[in-house]
C-alpha cells in the first residue's frame, strides 16, 4: 500500500526549506550592496567652502587716507602735522592690491596681502611749522613726499569647514614701512627724510560663505598690539568681499578694505608719531586653480 502523506510533507519540508534559503541570499545581498554604497560614499571627497588649491586675486585699490605725522629732535619738539591738509597730499589714489592664497591642507592655508601708497606733492606753505627742529615760515616753497607699505602673510587654520562655510583663525605677521620727506628751497633748510619700517605679529579670523556654487561672500578681521625695537605699534585691519566665479578657474571681486595704524618710535636723537588710515572700495579679477 502506497502512502502519499510522506510524499507532501516531505515538499512541504523541501519548500520551506528553499524559501528561507532564499530569504538569506535576498538578505546577504542587500548587506552587499551596502557595504558597496559605504565604500563608495567614503571614496567620494566631502564638499567644502573653499575648493580651491591656489587663488590670486589683483585688485585696483582706492583709498582715502589720512595721515599724521610727527617729528621731534632731542633738542626742538615738532609740531603733529596732516600730510593731506597740511601738505594738500592726496587723500585719493588709486593703487594695486595683491593677494593671494596657498592650500596646504584641507584645512590649513596660508594667505599673502599687499599694497603702497606713493604720494607727493610741491606747494608753498601757508602756516609756519617745525619739523624735527627745523622750523619752516610761511610761503616757504617745500616738496613733500609720503610713501606707505604694507605686507601681510597669515596662516590660517580651519576650524570649521562645511560646504557651506569656512571659519579660520590666523596667526601671522604685519611688516609696514613708511617714509617720509621734506625739501625746501631755502638752501639754510636742510632737506629731512625719515624712515620707519617694523614687523609685528597678527592675530585674526575669517569667515567665507558660498551660498551658491557660483558666489563668495568673505570677510576678514585682524588686530595685535606689539613692541619691537623702541617702536610701540597698535593696528586693525578688516575687509569684505563679494566674488562672482564665471568659471570655476576665474572670477571678479568687489570689495572693501581698512586699515588703521598707530605707532610711536624713539630713537637717541630723534623721536615721533605716526597716525595712519587708509580704507576704501577694490575691484578685481581672481584666478584660482
Amino acid at each position: 500500500m502506497i502512502r502519499t502523506g510522506g510524499t507532501a510533507r516531505a515538499h512541504r519540508i523541501s519548500s520551506s526549506v528553499f524559501h528561507h534559503g532564499g530569504d538569506a541570499v535576498r538578505c546577504a545581498h542587500r548587506a552587499s550592496v551596502l557595504a558597496v554604497a559605504a565604500m563608495l560614499a567614503a571614496a567620494v571627497p566631502t564638499a567644502r567652502a573653499d575648493e580651491d588649491r591656489f587663488s590670486l586675486t589683483i585688485s585696483g585699490f582706492r583709498p582715502t587716507s589720512t595721515t599724521e605725522f610727527e617729528g621731534s629732535s632731542s633738542a626742538v619738539p615738532g609740531e603733529t602735522l596732516s600730510l593731506e591738509e597740511d601738505f594738500d597730499l592726496a587723500r585719493k589714489a588709486t593703487r594695486t592690491r595683491i593677494e593671494g592664497m596657498l592650500r596646504l591642507t584641507e584645512r590649513q592655508r596660508l594667505v599673502f596681502v599687499y599694497y603702497n601708497l606713493k604720494r607727493k606733492r610741491s606747494l608753498a606753505v601757508d602756516e609756519e611749522f617745525t619739523w624735527n627742529g627745523q622750523h619752516y615760515d610761511i610761503d616757504t616753497l617745500v616738496k613733500t613726499r609720503f610713501d606707505f607699505s604694507l605686507a601681510t602673510l597669515s596662516y590660517e587654520y580651519a576650524f570649521i569647514d562645511t560646504p557651506k562655510w569656512l571659519v579660520a583663525g590666523a596667526i601671522g605677521a604685519h611688516w609696514a614701512e613708511a617714509k617720509a620727506s621734506i625739501s625746501a628751497e631755502d638752501t639754510s633748510l636742510i632737506d629731512e627724510k625719515e624712515r620707519t619700517s617694523g614687523g609685528s605679529p597678527a592675530l585674526g579670523l575669517r569667515v567665507l560663505a558660498t551660498p551658491t556654487p557660483r558666489w563668495r561672500l568673505s570677510g576678514y578681521a585682524q588686530a595685535f598690539k606689539a613692541r619691537v625695537d623702541g617702536i610701540d605699534a597698535r593696528f586693525t585691519r578688516a575687509g569684505l568681499a563679494a566674488e562672482y566665479r564665471i568659471w570655476d578657474n576665474l572670477g571678479v571681486q568687489l570689495g572693501y578694505d581698512w586699515f588703521k595704524l598707530s605707532a610711536d618710535y624713539a630713537q637717541t636723537y630723534w623721536s615721533g608719531k605716526l597716525d595712519i588710515a587708509i580704507r576704501g572700495p577694490t575691484a578685481g579679477v581672481t584666478v584660482a586653480f
